[in-house]
């Protein structure tokens, strides 16, 4: 009996050790960024932590796998004191001198909560201060900045979970960690607080205003080309509009009197219309979007993450539902999962990855109908490629068909199924774009046309012709798609919606940053998100979340192996869920 109590008396000392010893570690690590006065310390987690310490004295890989991912609950804090708001104008950014602004050399990072070794899960605090080109710290925020975690063998990453602007320079950004081994940090300044009145000018839509198009107008052996744009041109001009669908389009009438508006007939890009855009811009604002725009941030942070993980961690590819049509989207820019291997992981669901043989199975006695721009259209090109031709034939085009625009059909019939594409409509932008206007067809007309939808699945995606029309046209036009899916679905309730948000980029010159900054891609695609909350019918691709942290360069259009992880996507929702 006193050998039990004695036991006991053991573990009652052993436990309130390790109490004693987690509480220690824990207010050591509120007291590393609570010090600097940035957050406030009570409550910092919304999950309690245990940390086993590890000596750093031993070697690290004892400690250090790479081979081990988790599913871990989000330790971000609940409140941040200290947050003012941004108190500079428009005016006072735009007459800065350049060696004022933001230097993402300069810039300094540090982790908030260094120690030798974390473990699975655990938060990572960073805090970065921008500094102008001098290496003086910025007293105003609004810096715009990409930052995530990452491994490189084998690869994986992960977005910041949050970031917080203090609007005094001062910014600090969350981590979770979710994988173990060497973990660095990437952070590239998209652009500096200065560009952004140069931003809202295209976000208002005012840059667009001054993009040209132009309309061919034939008939017989008479023809005439003409300005067109979006918006309203001064008489006497050609209203080409389609008003069901905010499809708002205006042309030049013309001069010769043997040609009338119903003889509208190429649709066509001037050329350099876009690169006219830079010859507006101020002195600044080319020097910021040469030498300030995307530019990474270099730093040597490291963090050592161990495989031992907290209470109630579970692998991250363990029992999770499959993602289904009823998620919710997200309605902000946020994390929604990460990295492992090349593989992107979802924080709160599981994608199947499917092989051409369960594609196939997936996909029997289905009609796919894909509307939208060219990055959607990867997904239709993804089944035309060499592990699919044995499945799918390219059906006959119409003739004078633009290649890419569509409408273009794949059909199997061993599986009884169709792939089927078609650009979005006006706008439509591309250097040397000629489309005859005959095959211009509107998300809205399409979702209209659909009357037998018991096997149809639409894939949507509509973004990136949008970005230089301003937020409220992007806006106008999502409402009108959104309403045909509403009565789409009403009419057909056993069809499938399922939106592609917008990806990342590449900005290979000054014109393409004007019209299609990071900043306003973000923008729209929060409208986006905004406007379809309410409407739990729709399965949502978050491929900013996907492309933000992919292992591949930015690009307009993503790695085939990233257009892969919106096809699985895409199955899992059509036949998982």
């Amino acid at each position: 009996m006193a050998s039990y109590r004695s036991v006991g008396v053991f573990l009652v000392a052993i436990i309130f050790f390790f109490c004693s010893w987690f509480m220690m570690d824990r207010n050591e690590t509120l007291s590393a960024v609570g010090t600097k006065g940035l957050i406030n310390p009570k409550p910092f987690y919304r999950e309690s932590t245990f940390k086993h310490r590890v000596s750093p004295e031993r070697n690290a890989s004892e400690y250090v796998t790479a081979n081990h991912v988790c599913s871990c609950p989000v330790l971000i804090p609940d409140h941040v004191d200290n947050v003012q708001p941004l108190h500079i104008t428009d005016e006072q950014l735009t007459s800065r001198s350049f060696y004022e602004t933001t230097s993402a050399s300069s810039t300094t990072v540090e982790i908030l909560n260094h120690k030798p070794f974390f473990e699975l899960c655990d938060l990572l605090i960073v805090r970065i201060v921008s500094r102008d080109w001098r290496g003086k710290p910025k007293s105003y925020g609004g810096d715009l900045f990409r930052l995530k975690i990452y491994s490189e063998n084998p690869y994986s990453a992960a977005n910041a979970d949050r970031v917080v602007d203090f609007n005094n320079g001062t910014y600090i950004a969350y981590f979770t960690l979710r994988w173990s081994g060497q973990v660095k940090l990437q952070i590239k300044l998209i652009h500096p607080v200065e560009l952004l009145p140069q931003m809202q000018l295209t976000l208002q839509g005012k840059v667009g205003l001054n993009v040209t198009f132009a309309g061919e107008f034939v008939s017989n052996d008479v023809s005439e080309e003409v300005i067109c744009r979006y918006v309203e041109l001064p008489q006497p001009h050609c209203n080409l509009s389609n008003p069901r669908t905010h499809g708002p389009w205006f042309c030049q009438q013309p001069k010769d009197p043997r040609l009338t508006c119903k003889d509208w007939t190429f649709h066509k890009m001037y050329k350099g219309t876009f690169l006219k855009l830079q010859d507006n811009l101020t002195p600044l604002s080319k020097a910021l979007l040469k030498r300030s725009h995307m530019v990474e941030v270099k730093n040597d942070c490291t963090a050592y993450v161990t495989n031992q993980t907290r209470p109630n961690t579970t692998l991250a590819d363990s029992t999770r539902p499959f993602c289904s049509m009823g998620d919710p989207i997200p309605t902000t820019i946020a994390t929604a999962g990460h990295f492992f291997n090349k593989v992107w992981y979802p924080n709160n669901c599981q994608v199947f990855k499917f092989s051409p043989a369960e594609t196939m199975s997936c996909l029997r006695n289905r009609r796919i109908i894909i509307i939208g721009d060219s990055t959607i259209r990867q997904i239709f090109n993804f089944f035309k490629m060499a592990l699919y031709k044995k499945f799918f034939r390219l059906l006959p085009e119409p003739k004078g068909v633009t290649a890419g625009q569509g409408p273009h059909e794949l059909r199997s019939d061993k599986y009884n199924a169709s792939i089927y594409y078609h650009f979005h409509g006006l706008p439509m932008a591309g250097t040397g774009l000629v489309l005859r206007t005959e095959f211009i067809e509107f998300t809205v007309d399409k979702l209209n046309s659909i009357e037998n939808g018991s096997e149809v699945v639409v894939i949507l995606s509509l973004w990136a012709h949008f970005i230089a029309t301003g937020k409220d046209f992007y806006i106008q036009r999502l409402k009108a798609i959104k309403s045909s899916i509403k009565k789409f679905l009403d009419r057909c309730p056993k069809s499938k919606v399922i939106i592609k948000g917008a990806n990342t980029k590449d900005h290979p010159a000054v014109w393409i940053a004007i019209v299609s900054s990071e900043s306003n891609i973000m923008q729209h695609e929060l409208a986006l998100r905004a406007l379809f909350q309410d409407e739990k019918r729709v399965g949502f691709i978050d491929a900013f979340d996907i492309t933000r942290a992919q292992p591949y360069e930015d690009n307009v259009h993503p790695d085939i192996k990233i257009v892969e992880e919106f096809v699985n996507r895409i199955l899992t929702y059509i036949c998982k869920s």
